[in-house]
């Protein structure tokens, strides 16, 4: 955290370390688009820089905690609040798929619930940008997309051992113009003549219904998507939450809603 002394409130300052140009080029695309964002649940994106080779961003601070910490701490929380929460946070995809940006990251670690009660959704690190070419592909275990695995593994297997990450929980690669994967404005990679196409907007809608899962049973979701059928025997939640987190998380992404204003709708039916 740190204080802005031209706009006189606190702000957060996040670097990317070691960045290679093609990085600098991605982040600075990514914080350019990011500013245009207006939205109660994301917060501002103010400013880029870079110094010593390193490229920082400007974001605006929210006081709170994040949702991974208070699920850690055994906290559990009622059905009016994560339907509550998940119209938060399916408003703020909406604003970000109109501007062709997806999050790709969804989490409780990426959601912060401010001291107002509402949410903000942060951490666009691996944010796919419609203008971008490169950029971060990671998956979450449990939260990503069974496309999203698919991508990753497809991108790991194109890099050598060094360049791939072994954390269990979290990994990521960057794809960098001239390697054997591409990464393709739309959300496309081409590997051996193969073309492999994802709707990273489906993608973020199964990752949201992935978080509202774990905030709702309580632990982290099974990787394989069929598994979380099991949803609709919890008790203590009505059957319309639980299918709409159900149809969110469909392995087959066209069985999801289709955009996120669609869902939207729905839960402001609940």
């Amino acid at each position: 955290m740190a204080w802005h002394t031209r706009l006189r409130k606190h702000v957060v300052i996040k670097v990317v370390k070691d960045c290679f140009t093609e990085v600098i080029g991605v982040h600075r695309n990514e914080v350019e688009a990011l500013k245009t964002i207006k939205s109660m649940y994301i917060p501002q994106v103010y400013d880029f820089f870079i110094e010593n080779g390193h490229s920082f961003t400007v974001i605006e601070y929210i006081e709170g905690e994040s949702f991974d910490k208070l699920l850690k701490s055994g906290q559990r929380f009622t059905e009016e609040q994560i339907i509550k929460w998940y119209g938060q946070l399916i408003s703020a995809l909406g604003v970000i798929h109109k501007h062709d940006i997806c999050h790709r990251d969804i989490k409780p670690a990426n959601i912060i619930l401010a001291k107002t009660g509402d949410i903000n959704l942060i951490d666009f690190n691996s944010a796919f940008v419609s203008s971008n070419n490169t950029g971060l592909i990671n998956r979450s275990m449990g939260y990503a997309s069974p496309e999203q695995y698919e991508y990753f593994k497809l991108c790991r297997n194109a890099f050598s051992d060094d360049g791939k990450a072994h954390n269990k929980s979290y990994e990521t690669t960057l794809l960098i113009s001239g390697c054997k994967t591409e990464a393709i404005s739309g959300g496309c990679i081409s590997e051996y003549g193969k073309t492999h196409y994802i709707n990273w907007k489906l993608s973020d809608i199964y990752s949201l219904g992935a978080t509202m899962y774990h905030l709702l049973i309580g632990k982290r979701p099974p990787v394989r998507a069929e598994e979380v059928a099991k949803i609709s025997k919890t008790n203590g939640y009505s059957k319309e939450i639980l299918a709409i987190i159900e149809k969110s998380m469909r392995s087959d992404p066209s069985e999801r809603y289709a955009t996120a204003d669609e869902l939207k709708e729905i839960l402001l039916l609940l």
